[in-house]
């Protein structure tokens, strides 16, 4: 009976700290920033960039994209996916303010964005075969 009455407590205890901490208040996501910035130079990119990598058509799951932006346009990426990892490397040129990358597999164009203080870089490309894809990344430490 002890027994019973100590697990009863317990599964009382968690019911209670879940409705406690169930009930707090969430701080909402703030959007994405939406102001375009113009890159002058590669050193305004520079760094470990990290974020979702989507594709249209879309595939059964989305991949962590990582991309890491040297201070001369070179660029190495890696990207997890459930059937492994894809990874490569290449080097950005500078167009109209943006980043941009054309070769035998497709193109891509990288947008930076700021607003309030947070940074994201837009990736939008496609391959010569037709597939589409996007990512939002975020500078990582």
């Amino acid at each position: 009976m002890k027994k019973w009455f100590r697990a009863a407590s317990f599964g009382m205890m968690l019911g209670v700290l879940a409705v406690a901490f169930g009930c707090a208040p969430v701080e909402p996501v703030p959007p994405p920033p939406s102001t375009a910035v113009s890159v002058s130079a590669f050193t305004g990119v520079a760094g470990m960039w990290a974020g979702i990598l989507k594709a249209t058509p879309r595939l059964r799951q989305d991949d962590w994209l990582m991309v890491m932006i040297y201070n001369d346009g070179s660029y190495q990426f890696k990207s997890v996916r459930t059937i492994g990892i894809m990874q490569g490397q290449g080097r950005f040129t500078l167009a109209d303010g943006k980043l941009k990358v054309e070769n035998e597999h497709g193109g891509i164009v990288g947008t930076l964005y700021e607003e309030g203080g947070r940074r994201m870089l837009r990736l939008e490309g496609a391959t010569k075969d037709g597939t589409q894809y996007s990512a939002d990344l975020e500078p990582k430490k």
